[in-house]
């Protein structure tokens, strides 16, 4: 396991429940960690494939609002379709630059292949280790381990268990492990819904698969980890469990633990390998990513001050020049989705041989 970097942030791992009123004094807590002022962000990705995503959206918003007194700022990346869009570059200026994150229901497959070979894990991590307060529940939750267990693909869809790639952000904790919310589910009445839906039969199924610690938090409930105290503690209704190749063990709400216990009982072992999938996507900037972050740059200056006329010339300036380096690389379809942004924006674009230049139309 990488060496890492004291951790002066901390998370909170929801098993289910995110708006409960059993948790929301949870979500407080890691607001209350927080010295400076708070700047609070929504990651959709979890739930950006579901036609209900906006009203998700606006429901979390709310809750943030009038059971935590915060306002939370979307960022939003719903597809891997927009990595290294002027979206994707918005999205992660937005999360770099808060100090509290959460995201919560959805698909944990969905999640984790749209943040895996992308630069969300490592700006998580950073985040954590820097003193920010994280809030992951339900499918977002699944992630945060070595590996995600496909949920509906397993237990809607049937098909047969397999491992996704976890991203691995519970790695700054030197934690080793699986995360499995819902590890009391009951709603199969007659049949095991138990550790996420899986029951222990597919569970065991995947344990032959690539054997793993299994870090299982009940529904309503929550894992608390403090890196600057070095401890962790568990609030809600139910359990934390903690499985490992030799030893079952429960926490209970009420106590708070030594962090060091956490760690001896989801330490790596040489046989927890890491399900290797080939990345699709390279993260080599070139030219028009930088040209691309600086309009992402733009464009939230000026959602924060929309009279400040002096972004509004610079952010259509570098459209532009976005627009001559998509034709410079003969990518004119491209280029052409540019131009009828500006045009439906009532600006006109003048040609030459070497440049563009623009004004608004009468």
């Amino acid at each position: 396991m990488v060496s890492m970097k004291k951790v002066k942030g901390s998370i909170a791992i929801l098993g289910s429940g995110e708006t409960s009123p059993n948790l929301v004094s949870v979500h407080r807590k890691l607001l209350n960690r927080l010295s400076d002022d708070v700047s609070a962000s929504l990651i959709d990705t979890p739930f950006g494939f579901q036609e209900n995503a906006d009203q998700l959206v606006e429901k979390l918003i709310e809750f943030y609002d009038v059971s935590l007194n915060t306002d939370i700022k979307l960022a939003s990346y719903r597809t891997k379709k927009d990595f290294k869009s002027v979206e994707y570059f918005e999205f992660t200026k937005i999360i770099q630059g808060s100090n509290f994150i959460f995201s919560g229901p959805g698909s944990p497959s969905y999640a984790s292949k749209n943040w895996i070979d992308t630069d969300v894990p490592e700006i998580f991590k950073e985040k954590l280790i820097n003193g920010s307060s994280l809030v992951f529940a339900s499918a977002a939750a699944s992630t945060l381990g070595i590996r995600t267990i496909p949920v509906y693909e397993i237990y809607k869809v049937g098909i047969d268990p397999y491992w996704e790639n976890g991203i691995n952000l519970l790695e700054v904790f030197d934690v080793d492990c699986v995360v499995v919310p819902h590890f009391n589910n009951k709603e199969g009445g007659n049949h095991d819904t138990s550790i996420s839906y899986l029951g222990q039969n597919r569970m065991k199924i995947l344990q032959e698969i690539n054997p793993t610690n299994i870090l299982g938090i009940d529904e309503h409930t929550a894992l608390i980890i403090d890196g600057e105290e070095d401890s962790f503690e568990v609030e809600g209704l139910g359990e934390v469990t903690v499985i490992n190749k030799n030893v079952t063990k429960k926490f209970k709400i009420g106590d708070k633990y030594n962090l060091d216990e956490l760690k001896e009982l989801l330490k790596n072992d040489a046989s927890l390998k890491k399900v290797k999938n080939e990345p699709d996507l390279s993260l080599n900037e070139d030219a028009e990513d930088a040209l691309k972050k600086e309009i992402a740059d733009l464009r939230i200056e000026i959602n924060e001050n929309k009279k400040n006329s002096e972004n509004v010339n610079k952010l259509i300036d570098k459209l532009i020049e976005y627009r001559l380096t998509l034709r410079s690389l003969q990518k004119y379809e491209e280029s052409d989705v540019v131009r009828d942004i500006l045009t439906n924006s009532n600006i006109e674009i003048e040609d030459n041989k070497e440049s563009s230049s623009w004004k608004f139309k009468d």
